[in-house]
């Protein structure tokens, strides 16, 4: 009777469902682990781009006394908040703590992960992480002065205190016993993981759930007559019961959770430890009486509860003697077919299948989630992976950008030599300034290559669009089939736009790439429009982040397979992609969005299958012109002074050489920083003033800088570099250096520096 009975089988696979839920709860865990590991360990910022990013996302101190981003505060009380958004529980004290500000600089923009992981846990309430500095991060976003207080000691926190070292030296997951949330999910469990870096504790992870999102209310379906199932935890307290309910005093701030042995004076009686020693099995309670009970029991691994189904003996007779009665009416009838079985054959009366029926079509529902979660955990590993492709090439992108610029600099120097020496109606003039304009777009690329790595930073600029656009569409020609057919609509009117012009050019080309593969297989055409519009005060849909004024719309339109609403709606999400794998990264519509919203700008999208798609984009006029080069080469005046030129490329100081003394000035040439040193200190005052190239052997430019400038204060030194982690035109020492270049630099910018730290001096003197 005891054995592989209906009510065994349903405790083991109520007992399955559970620990089904928990174990994706803790890979949930594991991966925010892992994911906030690798932002540490690779993620490179300077206290500058720390002070940035509050700029950029707007952070002060809230009327609560919290340090946060305004803007998104007043997004969020205002339900405008992005659905990704973060909340941040940071006290002003801590802005000045490096490893408070570093690690909520590395997790800035970790909601669209924990987006992803709420959506396969989606009866989660929150998922925050908490820092051994008191700061927090909190998902999704949330008021903070509606939970807690900006003094509020998160070391004291149960979720903090369960994986402290001291309470938790194995490093496990650990779940705390049921609590009140005050932000309105009322009864919840929080299970949390610690996080080590290089082996010290840096903080945690906790996820809360609302109690009865662990279990269903199946599990108190009942198979026999007296049946109760319920659940209990270590301590032999009541975690789920179908009718004994946790008792909640929020004035008080404290619960009431009844204890199994005010269920029924036998339940006393149980060993609650040797339950959990035994993990699985039975037990019989009350053998001195005729009220006799049959205790079947599970552990639940992980979470170190027991899933119970109490039975009256009494309930298991009755089932086996209507088993028998039936079996005798059989015979009674002449069928002598009909064998009686072990006891436990009782499980084949029809409500007994049914259940099990139940909790199979429950497992196989486990089971998918499951298959949902590897495929959700292998797609965040091959982003992951991604990421960290991207970070090499960047890397890499850095060395390439250092020597192609080297190279292109005599390149443009000597064209530029040729341009005054040719007459300008003349055929070589026209091929010479070919060259020039090709190593112009060499030269533009290379920076968008380090602008891609973020290894530089193009300033924003008043530019002038059309020509950014009619420049795109030009290169897209040279690589688009013939068979497609590019319409031209570019208005030569429009006002001038404030943005840098390589992201421009990206938006562009993001556009106009995805309007050709739309019509790729068709051999169709795509049209670029852009021309000034007026957004007034009047409603427009879409356009309600825009402030009325002028803006300058650019409309890329195609004649191709279309949209459904559904992925028109997913399509600015980052790594959404319809193209087939291998083929699209996902990131161009969503680096496009990002762009353009800097700009203050906005984006529309119109879409239906079979027809096509339309995309606007919408920027602000600037106030003033698109700047102009301020005068030609041979307008420029020159100089008589004495130049110390040092690069360790022969080939750019042969050419810078000759160059400047078509200006007048005398030029002393070094391809060694050490020797250009050894002649500075022999014979400082012979030199008026100091060109040097960054990147070179022995002795960098920047070192040579500080050595000249501590034998001669008032040297003026211009510093040049391809590329270097080191140095940008943010981070060069303004005491040593008095101009910064981004090699290749045209040689009349170079000369006009000059002029301007000479004249300068001069003006001083008089």
């Amino acid at each position: 009777m005891i054995h592989n009975n209906p009510v065994q089988l349903q405790v083991r696979q109520a007992a399955q469902i559970l620990g089904g839920n928990i174990t994706n709860c803790h890979h949930a865990l594991e991966e925010l682990r892992r994911l906030s590991l690798i932002l540490f360990s690779q993620t490179r910022a300077q206290e500058t781009d720390i002070r940035r990013w509050f700029a950029a996302e707007g952070f002060g101190i809230d009327e609560d006394g919290f340090w946060t981003s305004l803007p998104l505060l007043a997004a969020y009380r205002n339900d405008r908040a992005p659905a990704n958004a973060v909340s941040w529980s940071w006290h002003p004290d801590l802005v000045h703590n490096p490893d408070a500000c570093f690690r909520m600089y590395c997790l800035r923009d970790a909601g669209t992960y924990l987006a992803e992981i709420r959506a396969r846990l989606p009866d989660a309430a929150w998922i925050y992480y908490q820092d051994v500095t008191n700061t927090a991060i909190q998902f999704p976003y949330i008021d903070q002065i509606t939970a807690i207080t900006p003094d509020f000691d998160w070391s004291s926190y149960h979720t903090y205190v369960s994986v402290a070292p001291e309470n938790n030296p194995e490093r496990e997951i650990r779940w705390t016993s049921p609590t009140i949330d005050y932000a309105g999910e009322g009864l919840i469990l929080s299970a949390s993981v610690p996080v080590y870096f290089l082996n010290r504790f840096i903080g945690l992870w906790s996820i809360d759930l609302p109690m009865e999102s662990l279990y269903k209310k199946s599990i108190f379906d009942t198979t026999m007559k007296g049946q109760v199932n319920f659940i209990i935890d270590r301590s032999g307290h009541l975690v789920a019961h179908p009718w004994v309910e946790t008792k909640i005093d929020k004035e008080k701030g404290s619960l009431y959770q009844g204890h199994i042995r005010n269920l029924d004076k036998k339940f006393a009686r149980l060993d609650i430890p040797a339950l959990y020693r035994e993990k699985t099995g039975h037990k019989l309670l009350a053998r001195e009486s005729d009220n006799e009970t049959v205790v079947w029991f599970e552990v639940i691994p992980g979470i170190e509860w027991i899933f119970i189904a109490s039975v009256p003996s009494r309930s298991m007779e009755d089932a086996v003697n209507l088993r028998i009665r039936k079996a005798l009416d059989q015979v009674r009838s002449g069928d002598f077919s009909y064998r009686i079985k072990e006891v436990e054959d009782i499980d084949r009366a029809g409500h007994i299948a049914e259940g099990f029926n139940r909790m199979v079509e429950a497992l196989e529902e486990q089971e998918r989630i499951r298959e949902e979660n590897r495929k959700e955990k292998k797609k965040l590993e091959t982003r992951l992976s991604h990421f960290q492709r991207m970070e090499a090439i960047g890397t890499l992108a850095g060395g390439i950008a250092h020597d192609f610029n080297n190279i292109l600099f005599p390149i443009l120097g000597y064209t530029e030599l040729l341009l005054g020496d040719l007459p300008e109606d003349s055929k070589e003039h026209e091929m010479v300034s070919s060259i020039y304009r090709a190593a112009g777009r060499a030269r533009d690329l290379t920076r968008q290559i380090l602008t891609f790595s973020r290894q530089t930073e193009i300033k924003n600029q008043v530019v002038s669009f059309q020509s950014i656009a009619k420049e795109a569409l030009k290169l897209l020609r040279a690589s688009i089939p013939t068979s497609i057919e590019i319409i031209n609509k570019i208005r030569n009117d429009c006002p001038a736009v404030y943005g840098d012009p390589t992201k421009l050019h990206q938006i562009i080309m993001n556009l106009c790439t995805n309007a050709f593969h739309a019509v790729e297989t068709s051999g169709g055409r795509f049209e670029v429009c852009l021309e000034p519009i007026t957004v007034g005060t009047e409603e427009m849909p879409g356009l309600d982040s825009l402030s009325p004024g002028t803006y300058i719309r650019l409309t890329v339109s195609d004649n191709g397979h279309g949209m459904d609403e559904a992925t028109t709606m997913q399509i600015f999400d980052p790594y959404f992609t319809t193209k087939e794998e291998g083929k699209g990264t996902g990131l161009g519509l969503s680096v496009t969005y990002g762009i353009v919203t800097k700009l203050k700008g906005a984006m529309k999208v119109y879409s239906e299958p079979g027809k096509g798609s339309v995309f606007h984009v919408y920027l602000p006029a600037a106030d003033l012109p698109a700047a102009r080069h301020e005068e030609t080469e041979t307008e420029q005046k020159g100089g008589t002074e004495r130049i110390l030129l040092v690069d360790d490329e022969t080939s750019i100081t042969v050419m810078v050489k000759q160059f400047l003394e078509r200006y007048g000035y005398s030029i002393t040439a070094f391809t060694d920083s050490r020797d250009a040193l050894a002649a500075f200190t022999q014979a400082p005052d012979e030199f008026d003033l100091v060109i040097t190239d960054m990147s070179m052997p022995e002795m960098s430019g920047d070192l040579l800088a500080v050595k000249l400038k501590e034998i001669r204060p008032d040297i003026s030194i211009i510093l040049t570099t391809g590329f270097s982690e080191k140095i940008s035109d943010k981070t060069y020492d303004t005491n040593a250096i008095d101009r910064f270049f981004m090699k290749p630099v045209a040689v009349g910018d170079l000369n006009r520096a000059i002029r301007s730290l000479m004249d300068t001096d001069d003006t001083d003197i008089d």
